[in-house]
């Protein structure tokens, strides 16, 4: 079941030529458990992102609004410094709620380039 569970390469270099030009970058993800099969393992996310916030580690889920309340603080920054990217649509609205800018990516170009609009940097180019 889990094994077509995978990041996309697209948004993977995306976020790492975002934080080649000095942007902070976070993952957050809402856990399945990383147990008898961790989906987790392989990806070097605490060597890709400056944060990681894995849910089952919080005790809460997207799209509860605390969950993105700590990964702001993990960020250390503001809601209004932030662009919260996810291909699940009711995970967006609490992001919004905290003054979060939110894109829904449906494929894996769209989000590039309205990140790139609120970063104001080519990312594309990098990727």
């Amino acid at each position: 079941m889990l094994a077509g569970l995978h990041p996309e390469p697209m948004m993977i270099d995306a976020a790492q030529a975002a934080r080649h030009a000095g942007v902070r970058v976070g993952i957050l993800s809402n856990s399945l458990g990383s147990s008898p099969y961790d989906p987790y393992a392989g990806y070097r996310f605490d060597e890709l992102y400056d944060e990681v916030l894995i849910s089952e580690h919080y005790g809460t889920r997207k799209p509860d609004p605390e969950i993105y309340s700590i990964m702001l603080g993990l960020m250390g920054l503001s809601a209004e410094d932030c662009v919260f990217v996810d291909d699940t649509a009711r995970n967006l609205p609490p992001a919004e709620a905290l003054g979060i800018t939110t894109v829904l990516a449906t494929t894996p170009a769209d989000p590039i380039q309205q990140v790139e609009a609120f970063l104001g940097l080519t990312l594309r180019e990098q990727v």
